[in-house]
């Protein structure tokens, strides 16, 4: 199955314009059968969404983007309560603190903390390291060389997923990137599974052309 493992709504992510309307709308016209919802530092809209996509048959991936001193992460789990004790901006996860059922991903690593205004520098992966369970090597809004080439090592030496992620902010963009991720996917749990198993494939823009992101 193919997800979008990077996406924000309005009003929890203030910089969003994607509203509850055209999120869903956009999900059942193009025959997406799952996303992750990852706002920053807020699941309000996860728990709103969450009912809403399921009577159209789209399935919710829960995450929450925290941006932090050495960068920006998303962190998965089935738990919503947990995840709502993280924020926008907060420290960086630590080895050993996170329950199993939970997964994180260093998103756009050489693009620094959006709100925290980090910037990467080379060695700061092992400052992370054994914290991070998935890589974001393909970021909708960072395609250029050196971003996914500096994603790519960092995931190499880390011994990480790689996860491709739209970072979408506008309806249009969503699933511009994306994460293959081996089915069943029936759940956030299944997919926290997926990236600690290091079984995901990263997907990027191809030529233009028809086609649905759903199962194929």
């Amino acid at each position: 199955m193919n997800v979008d493992l990077h996406t924000h709504t309005y009003p929890a992510s203030d910089c969003s314009h994607i509203s509850f309307r055209d999120y869903i709308a956009w999900c059942v016209e193009h025959g997406v059968d799952a996303v992750a919802l990852t706002n920053h530092g807020d699941v309000a809209d996860n728990r709103r969404l969450e009912p809403a996509l399921a009577a159209e048959g789209v399935l919710l991936i829960h995450g929450v983007e925290i941006s932090t001193l050495f960068g920006d992460f998303v962190v998965f789990s089935p738990d919503m309560d947990f995840l709502s004790t993280f924020a926008d901006i907060q420290d960086a996860p630590r080895a050993g603190e996170l329950p199993d059922d939970a997964a994180v991903v260093w998103v756009h690593p050489a693009a620094g903390g959006g709100r925290s205004g980090s910037a990467y520098y080379p060695g700061l992966e092992r400052m992370v390291a054994g914290a991070v369970d998935a890589v974001e090597v393909y970021n909708g809004s960072w395609l250029g060389e050196r971003y996914v080439t500096t994603a790519e090592q960092i995931a190499a030496q880390l011994g990480a997923a790689r996860t491709g992620g739209s970072d979408a902010h506008e309806a249009g963009h969503l699933m511009a990137c994306y994460t293959e991720v081996p089915d069943p996917v029936r759940s956030t749990a299944d997919v926290v599974t997926a990236l600690k198993q290091r079984r995901t494939i990263p997907h990027r823009p191809e030529a233009p052309r028809k086609r649905r992101f759903g199962r194929f």
